[in-house]
């Protein structure tokens, strides 16, 4: 599954957390201007990285 939405900090954080839920294993954000991103998923593997 691919999804990519603009969110607003509050929506990334339900987004993100019923997207856990649901098992996606590669979740990614981007800020597209201030305080609005962009969430992509898809069911590829994930590689562990630490995101500072």
């Amino acid at each position: 599954m691919k999804y990519t939405a603009t969110l607003s900090p509050v929506q990334v954080g339900q987004a993100v957390k019923a997207l856990v839920l649901l098992g996606e294993k590669k979740i990614t954000i981007e800020e597209t201007e201030k305080d609005r991103f962009v969430v992509t998923t898809t069911n590829e593997t994930a590689h562990s990285k630490k995101v500072k």
